[in-house]
């Protein structure tokens, strides 16, 4: 008993001038705060006072625009702008600091961009395998942004491809062949099937949006295929979706340094993880 006695005034007698240290330590931060006695932990009391001791946050859009002025308004010496151009998003930090006088880079603003209805529809629809009524309903209800084309490349309105995919009929065309020898015979069956339409029939279209908000138009362009069983199967594929994405990724970069320029906010490619 008299050996756990000694053991918690030890215990009790560090705890206290560990306190005592910390205590001297805290009074020089900008930030009061206290040592508490359990474990010797650090309590802050910024919450108690009116205001902040220092300004920091998230600030999270999905504009451009909004993005650019918040980051141009808060700048300041040290303030970088981080493009992730892959992921078509950036990030401002306000309180980097420099590497004299490193910040906690804990101030920020986030830029998000969100695909547009259209183009978001574009991608749901890419590659997927639809009957004729499915493909048909998409063309007619994004039929302002689809232009359609024949197999020589002239222009078919929307509806009217929406109508020649409805009407899209499936031939098997069976054929046989036969010889016969005195000591031998053979026989050969061959089948072919096509698919066609009453109208013209569209082997391409043509889908023209601006796939995030802040960017440009963009002309896609998509082929169509047919799967012959016994109902047709259509599959709309985007040709090259890469280079699109390509495209869009460095306008998107370019749109950013050049909305930065001759501000306080320096960019940079690339992410940045404090």
């Amino acid at each position: 008993m008299p050996q756990l006695v000694e053991s918690s005034a030890i215990s009790q007698i560090r705890d206290m001038v560990l306190s005592q240290l910390v205590e001297e330590k805290l009074s020089g931060a900008d930030c009061p705060a206290v040592a508490l006695p359990n474990d010797v932990g650090v309590k802050n009391l910024e919450s108690l006072y009116t205001n902040r001791f220092r300004f920091r946050g998230e600030m999270k859009t999905q504009s451009i625009e909004d993005f650019v002025r918040y980051s141009v308004d808060y700048a300041a010496i040290g303030t970088r702008c981080f493009i992730n151009a892959d992921k078509m998003a950036a990030v401002s930090v306000f309180n980097l600091g420099t590497l004299d006088n490193p910040g906690h880079a804990d101030n920020t603003a986030v830029l998000q961009l969100k695909r547009t209805a259209p183009f978001t529809a574009l991608l749901s629809i890419n590659g997927d395998r639809n009957n004729q009524k499915q493909l048909a309903e998409w063309l007619e209800d994004w039929s302002e942004y689809v232009t359609g084309f024949d197999a020589d490349g002239q222009v078919i309105e929307a509806k009217k491809a929406a109508a020649a995919v409805r009407k899209i009929t499936i031939d098997a065309i069976r054929s046989a062949e036969y010889e016969d020898q005195d000591f031998s015979g053979k026989r050969s069956v061959m089948e072919s099937v096509e698919a066609r339409s009453k109208d013209i029939m569209p082997v391409a279209f043509e889908f023209e949006c601006v796939p995030y908000e802040g960017l440009g138009e963009y002309r896609i362009k998509l082929r169509m295929s047919i799967l012959a069983s016994d109902s047709p199967v259509l599959v709309l594929r985007i040709t090259q979706l890469e280079t699109y994405e390509e495209e869009m990724a460095a306008e998107f970069r370019d749109l950013l340094v050049e909305k930065f320029k001759g501000s306080a906010v320096e960019t940079f490619i690339g992410t940045f993880s404090a």
